[in-house]
């Protein structure tokens, strides 16, 4: 679990934009980068209009022909923004990119898997994220040569707004993937391949073909389908040029249809060898475009069976590195990156944006709308744009008077709402996941420490809910303080309610030197100091740290026979009590 501070939400990009045609207007976040990646961004159309730029002559033509339009479009290489997201596997089992994949999303909701080969291991101009649009006209008179009734929808295609930014793919023949209003790239790792030692031959007699259902097919020979020869230049990133070998086998996407082995635009396959080697081929590259059917499962090297390296090998001629091609290869999976709706409760740290982790920002770029406070909302914001919040789950609570709402927390199962309130909101966040959309609930620090969600635990099973860790106050207040509070070997956090009915707990704390930390201690202040006052000395360092984590965090450091009178004035809400001998 990655739990690294974000330091830099956006890196600074000193390249002209250039711009032309119609290009969008909009302010803020449109695009976020997650998954996989080092570097969480959140990037405006302005902010990719800084990166280098490409210009791509693009039919917009459906699968089942349906025309939207010839342009000329300005935009950013896709690969160009993985870069600056900083794509990395963390160090864990097969350390390559080539089985990678690239999950892009647009704004409703619709997504399409491409294959980190066909982003990286291409020209850059093949995959696009467009910016900017002008249209191709005739240079004739259509009534030349049609009726109105004919030309006059096509021509209208050509005044149409298109939505941007815009994924563009013109390697492909068909424009189905190629998605407008795209909001969120997100790399992942379909297959955890298990990782082995390397074995001193590398060899496989069989291929198994694993359908998306699990079915699995071993193939011990390629069958008697059409065979495909391709003349191959062989370059990869580590060793340089190999040569021009020559393979022969079968398509694989001829191989996929003679098993009845189907996917989508959502789809792609893995195929991997004995020793964890492992390449990814989206569907989309192998049927919308006219080099899916030169992508082959290879038995033969310039005319004599495969031996050297195993029985069968994938090979992608047309990729610009070998690096995908998989030697040996033994097992091609089917697997399908559908979305799956789910439900996160997510912590947004204590303070102030850049105390957000990079698993926080993860999880809030692959939701699709919130639950969140006001305060949340407001804090932040640049986070959130074109995330609807269905509903604000404080708001019920914070009409009631604070004595009511403070004794709410005497219950160890309280909630923030009542049950029929808890009901009306738990219909709307089923309403959202039935709909196929990801709802996060926000909730400050770190929401297993007195989180605000508990609410939820009445109408969800736990085990469906998705938990998100945050920093805490208690992180933020302790590094404040610059003291160790586990000097004595114990820290006790606890809350008002609990802790002013257990003196003889306190007592113990106090002989062990334990350090106390109370959460929520301001609106009964007073007598919080007499619990502890009761069991400390009146010299034991006591602090209190207000708006802990926040630029406007405050620290009052005194005696504990102080703490009453050196507080008096202060934030009634916002500060965690720190007691105990550790603070000197």
């Amino acid at each position: 679990m990655r739990k690294l501070t974000i330091l830099a939400s956006i890196l600074v990009i000193f390249l002209a934009a250039a711009t032309a045609g119609v290009a969008a207007k909009v302010a803020g976040p449109v695009l976020t980068v997650s998954g996989l990646v080092k570097q969480p961004l959140r990037l405006s159309i302005e902010d990719l209009a800084r990166l280098n730029q490409a210009r791509v002559k693009y039919n917009d033509i459906n699968n089942d022909g349906s025309f939207h339009g010839c342009f000329w479009l300005q935009g950013v290489p896709l690969r160009d923004v993985l870069e600056l997201a900083q794509i990395g596997k963390d160090g864990h089992g097969f350390n390559k990119s080539t089985d990678l994949a690239v999950v892009v999303k647009n704004a409703q909701g619709r997504q399409v898997t491409l294959s980190w080969g066909e982003i990286f291991y291409r020209n850059p101009g093949e995959a696009v994220l467009a910016l900017a649009y002008t249209p191709v006209r005739p240079k004739k008179n259509c009534k030349s040569c049609h009726e109105p009734d004919v030309y006059q929808d096509l021509l209208e295609q050509l005044d149409r707004k298109v939505g941007l930014p815009k994924l563009v793919l013109t390697s492909d023949f068909a424009a189905d993937r190629c998605l407008e209003n795209v909001v969120s790239l997100r790399v992942v790792e379909p297959v955890d391949i298990p990782q082995g030692p390397r074995p001193k031959t590398l060899y496989s007699p069989t291929i198994s073909l694993v359908g998306a259902d699990g079915k699995e097919q071993t193939l011990d020979k390629l069958p008697a389908l059409p065979r495909t020869t391709v003349l191959v230049n062989q370059v990869g990133e580590g060793k340089g040029y190999h040569g021009r070998p020559q393979y022969s086998g079968v398509a694989l996407a001829e191989l996929l249809e003679h098993f009845k082995i189907s996917g989508d635009d959502q789809s792609a396959l893995v195929v991997s060898a004995p020793d964890g080697y492992a390449s990814l081929v989206s569907w989309g590259e192998l049927y919308r475009g006219p080099l899916g059917r030169r992508i082959l499962v290879a038995d033969q090297i310039d005319g004599k069976p495969l031996k050297d390296n195993g029985r069968f090998a994938l090979i992608l001629p047309d990729d610009l590195w070998a690096d995908r091609w998989v030697k040996a290869a033994a097992k091609i999976q089917m697997v399908r990156l559908a979305p799956r709706p789910r439900l996160s409760v997510i912590g947004m740290g204590c303070g102030d944006t850049d105390l957000l982790t990079l698993e926080a920002l993860d999880a809030l770029a692959q939701a699709d709308v919130l639950v969140a406070p006001k305060d949340i909302q407001k804090r932040y914001a640049p986070y959130l744009v074109g995330k609807p919040v269905i509903f604000d789950p404080m708001a019920a609570a914070h009409d009631k008077p604070l004595k009511k709402k403070m004794e709410a927390h005497k219950d160890a199962k309280a909630r923030h709402m009542d049950r029929q309130q808890s009901s009306d909101s738990a219909r709307l966040i089923r309403e959202q996941l039935k709909q196929g959309k990801s709802v996060a609930v926000l909730d400050w620090g770190d929401p297993m420490v007195y989180g605000s969600w508990r609410w939820l635990k009445d109408v969800f099973p736990t085990e469906q809910i998705r938990f998100v860790t945050g920093l805490s106050a208690f992180n933020a207040g302790s590094a404040a303080l610059g003291k160790d509070i586990t000097c004595n070997g114990a820290v006790a956090i606890t809350d008002p309610f609990t802790m002013v009915k257990q003196g003889a707990m306190l007592k113990d704390l106090a002989a062990k030197g334990a350090t106390v930390v109370v959460f929520m201690a301001m609106p009964r202040f007073s007598q919080v100091m007499q619990a502890l006052q009761a069991a400390y000395p009146p010299e034991t360092p006591a602090a209190v740290v207000y708006r802990a984590g926040m630029q406007t965090q405050q620290i009052v450091k005194c005696r504990l026979d102080q703490v009453v009178d050196k507080n008096k004035d202060r934030e009634r809400w916002l500060g965690v009590v720190y007691v105990g001998p550790c603070l000197r």
